[in-house]
């Protein structure tokens, strides 16, 4: 709430005593300040005790309750909900951790997937600042399809050497591992497998950079949408409206965490792109079947890449 605006009236007739006093004219340059746009301005940051402050930049709050929607400006996206990516999106195709370190190749053989090929890059373990790879010569590794709350595909890798899942996005795999970083003794190599695997440096065409930022824009709205429809379905339940804020404030700084490192991330926003898919098919299952923690999110748990 701000101080009210002192009536013109007022000051009218202040002035019209000073000057029958011989002071309005050296009082007058102060006056008019007191009266500029600025000096309301500044007045109108103070608050009174009760208001309420505005939240930090780039937190997440829970959605108002108005009971009425407000009209779509014209800078807001149209949402679209995307689909359950397909596993022919990643098989025969080359896909690397951040673009451009690890990689690994995946293949169908009959009915089941598996891993063709894996290269592992990291930091040699003898000598600090060295860095190495590994070509993985147990290949091919099995997958081991797993039941999820997130809408996606999941598999085990049997990799006992540095065990570790994956969720199917649409070309692209979102890996976890329990372990973080596996240290290779007999490779003398350190490596985290943590992250997104996808295109390659030499994949971005510069054609399509206001493509996936458009798209990505449209699947963010849908985040939103569907945020805001889960929470106002829980409206009975508190402690799980809160568990659901905390999930997608999680969220937003998971995705900053897989994405930092991702090659041309700042002109086309690819890995954002794609784990804001994952996170909106997560949004419209939990719709569906009910909210609970997703399966990637609870092995994730806070994990951080290294």
């Amino acid at each position: 709430m701000s101080l009210p605006r002192p009536r013109l009236w007022v000051f009218v007739i202040f002035m019209s005593n000073l000057r029958s006093r011989g002071l309005g004219r050296s009082l007058a340059p102060l006056m008019a300040l007191l009266l500029s746009p600025a000096a309301q301005e500044s007045r109108a940051q103070f608050a009174l005790p009760g208001a309420i402050a505005p939240a930090p930049a780039g937190s997440v709050v829970a959605p108002a309750e108005t009971g009425r929607a407000k009209p779509r400006g014209q800078g807001t996206a149209t949402p679209v909900a995307p689909k359950l990516p397909g596993e022919d999106t990643i098989v025969g195709r080359t896909l690397y951790l951040d673009g451009s370190r690890s990689s690994i190749e995946l293949q169908r053989q009959g009915a089941t997937l598996e891993v063709a090929k894996l290269a592992l890059t990291g930091d040699r373990l003898s000598r600090s600042g060295e860095s190495c790879r590994v070509e993985v010569t147990e290949a091919p590794l099995k997958l081991l399809p797993r039941e999820t709350g997130s809408g996606l595909r999941r598999y085990d890798v049997d990799f006992p050497a540095c065990p570790f899942s994956f969720e199917a996005l649409d070309g692209a795999i979102l890996v976890t591992s329990e372990r973080g970083a596996c240290e290779l003794a007999k490779a003398d190599c350190r490596t985290d497998l943590n992250g997104l695997w996808g295109m390659g440096a030499a994949e971005f065409d510069p054609k399509r950079a206001n493509d996936m930022h458009a798209l990505r824009a449209r699947v963010e709205q849908t985040v939103r949408n569907d945020f805001k429809a889960l929470y106002d379905k829980n409206k009975d339940n508190k402690t799980l409206r809160k568990e659901l804020v905390r999930e997608q404030a999680g969220f937003s700084s998971r995705r900053e965490e897989i994405c930092r490192s991702y090659v041309e991330e700042a002109d086309f926003g690819y890995c954002a792109l794609r784990v804001t898919e994952a996170r909106a098919l997560a949004l419209g299952t939990q719709l569906a079947q009910g909210f609970k923690k997703t399966a990637s999110e609870a092995a994730a748990g806070g994990r951080k890449k290294r």
